[in-house]
């Protein structure tokens, strides 16, 4: 009987499906990358038949030298296939699955029965007789009767997958192969025998199976996607979506910047090539707004100094040369790229009516001022005393600059990330004062970690607020260091030994970042009606109102992850860093 798509497991089936072609995929590029491939087409070829002209008689009988090699065992006994699965260990219930699958694997003739269902074969195994159910659902329903050659993954469910070139058999080649089988065996690894029949089919013609590659009405086609959607990756599912609301649709727009990353964008690219003339013209046309959509979002966030993207849209460029150049991608996806990052390249990036000459010159000037102190103070090492009166300074510039600021210029201004860098994999008490930062200087934040495991965190705001933010941070980074070699000169520290001076350290340092997060928090409260004061708006709202529009237009996507339970706290050494933490003088108009 059939099976019920709506009721079984069939989904899973095709996610293992899908692993099992990558691990099968990988080995084949490794494979093609030597010569073995054309020794054995040699072979076979060399004396005996020209190379086919048909492109796809000549891939298949590449599949067939690709899996014959994959599977004959080597002077040790094992196969490439058993070397593969023995070097590498699953990481996933799934991968676990397609391991079990591949390594499995039978060689075995079959004769194809019938269709059940739109991605189901019923198929006969004309050595052992039995009934085998294969997942596919490329075979056409006039293949019925006809004869071939498959070597089939069992998956747990039941069914089977093929992972070798689809041929069929005429009688000739069945009766040749079947002179190999005794006692009712399959062929299994009995690579010598599949050897001879992957050697007839090359020397006496490749016989097509009959596949479903019958163009189908547009409708059709918008039918099937939607049917198979849980299939579907989120740019697929995105673009069936598009289709009914389109850019007019807000929401829509903006999961596609929420999804631009490379390697969706790669997939908007290849979705939009698969399309061809006979496609649905709607779907192509989704492709290519999605895909316009998340290019201007890359190049944005490039921009703007976030989201690791300076190189993002060379990186895009990099995969699709890729994928084209290794026959997995249309060239038209490629063109359309090429279209696309010109349009974003002259089409202008500022803002409608920019902040006026007068204001930009002034904010570069304030952060001139700002990069001078902290060259002086930071980045040469500096005394409490010094940090504070470098704070004290750009307190005065800042607040002279906001008294300046109205509205329409505040929503005219950029905004922009800047990144830190901890030079750390974990995480230290002084990063609990990050958020208080961010607050302090109307900034949002947040942590990243780079390539090689290190922890970072960006501020992103207006231009002056996360220069100065980035310059706060500094001005902390330098207090804990000092006032932690204050606290191991004091009595507390000297008075412990061993892992209780770690405990306690750690301790001060926890309370140090309470004191210091505590203090902004009540300068902030303080600031925040002052401003509305001075430049007769609420200076703050504006500001984070601009900087929240800006991070949804830039479709970033933030995750939080619940803080660690904290383990002993040496009691005194704590409030030793709270003490210290409280007499943190930034001054309460500090970076308005």
């Amino acid at each position: 009987m059939p099976l019920d798509r709506t009721t079984d497991d069939i989904e899973a089936d095709f996610g293992v499906l899908e692993a099992i072609g990558a691990h099968v995929d990988g080995l084949i590029d490794d494979l093609m990358s030597g010569s073995a491939l054309q020794k054995t087409l040699r072979r076979w070829l060399i004396g005996h038949a020209e190379p086919p002209e048909d492109e796809d008689a000549l891939r298949c009988l590449i599949a067939m030298a690709a899996d014959l090699e994959l599977f004959t065992p080597s002077m040790s006994g094992r196969t490439m296939v058993e070397r593969h699965l023995n070097a590498h260990s699953p990481v996933t219930p799934r991968e676990r699955l397609a391991f079990q699958a591949l390594g499995a694997a039978q060689f075995r003739l079959v004769r194809i029965m019938e269709r059940e269902g739109p991605d189901l074969i019923r198929l006969k195994d004309l050595v052992t007789e039995e009934s085998l159910l294969l997942l596919d659902a490329r075979i056409s329903p006039i293949a019925a009767g006809l004869t071939a050659a498959m070597r089939l993954c069992p998956l747990a469910s039941g069914r089977h997958v093929v992972i070798s070139p689809l041929f069929a058999m005429d009688d000739a080649m069945l009766e040749g192969a079947m002179t190999f089988v005794r006692g009712g065996r399959p062929l299994g690894h009995g690579h010598r025998r599949i050897a001879s029949l992957y050697r007839d089919v090359a020397r006496h013609g490749f016989r097509p199976l009959p596949q479903l590659t019958i163009p189908l009405d547009p409708a059709e086609f918008l039918d099937i996607l939607r049917e198979a959607e849980k299939r579907l990756t989120p740019i697929e599912r995105l673009a069936l979506r598009w289709i009914d609301g389109g850019e007019a649709d807000a929401d829509l727009v903006l999961e596609a910047r929420r999804l631009a990353t490379v390697d969706n964008l790669v997939d908007a690219f290849g979705c939009f090539g698969q399309i061809d003339a006979d496609g649905p013209k709607e779907l192509q046309a989704a492709y290519e707004q999605i895909a316009a959509v998340q290019v201007e979002t890359i190049a944005q966030r490039a921009r703007a100094g976030v989201g690791g993207a300076a190189a993002s849209l060379d990186l895009v460029a990099a995969e699709i040369a890729r994928h084209v150049a290794h026959g997995d991608m249309e060239p038209g996806a490629r063109d359309l790229f090429d279209r696309l990052r010109l349009r974003w390249i002259f089409s202008g990036t500022e803002k409608p009516g920019g902040a006026a000459s007068s204001t930009t010159g002034d904010i570069d000037r304030v952060i001139e001022r700002i990069q001078a102190l902290r060259a002086k103070t930071v980045d040469h090492g500096c005394t409490e005393a010094e940090a504070m009166a470098a704070a004290a300074k750009v307190s005065e510039l800042l607040d002279r600059h906001d008294l300046t600021l109205d509205e329409v210029s505040v929503r005219r201004s950029d905004c922009e990330g800047v990144s830190v860098a901890t030079g750390r994999k974990r995480r230290a008490p002084v990063d609990s004062c990050t958020p208080s930062i961010a607050a302090f200087c109307d900034c949002r934040v947040w942590s990243e970690e780079g390539d090689d495991g290190a922890l970072r965190y960006v501020f992103f705001g207006l231009k002056a607020d996360v220069e100065a933010a980035r310059f706060l941070h500094d001005l902390i980074e330098v207090t804990f260091y000092t006032e932690t070699a204050t606290f191991r000169r004091g009595e507390i520290y000297q008075t412990l030994s061993g892992g209780d001076r770690r405990v306690a350290v750690n301790s001060f340092q926890i309370g140090l970042a309470g004191g210091i997060a505590g203090k902004l928090t009540a300068l902030k409260a303080a600031r925040h009606s002052a401003d509305a004061a001075s430049t007769g708006f609420d200076l703050v709202a504006v500001k984070h109102s601009v900087v929240d529009e800006e991070i949804d237009r830039l479709g970033l996507n933030f995750t939080t992850r619940a803080a660690r339970s904290r383990g002993y706290v040496h009691g005194e050494a704590y409030d030793a860093g709270r003490v210290a933490g409280a007499l943190f003088e930034p001054n309460a108009t500090l970076f308005g």
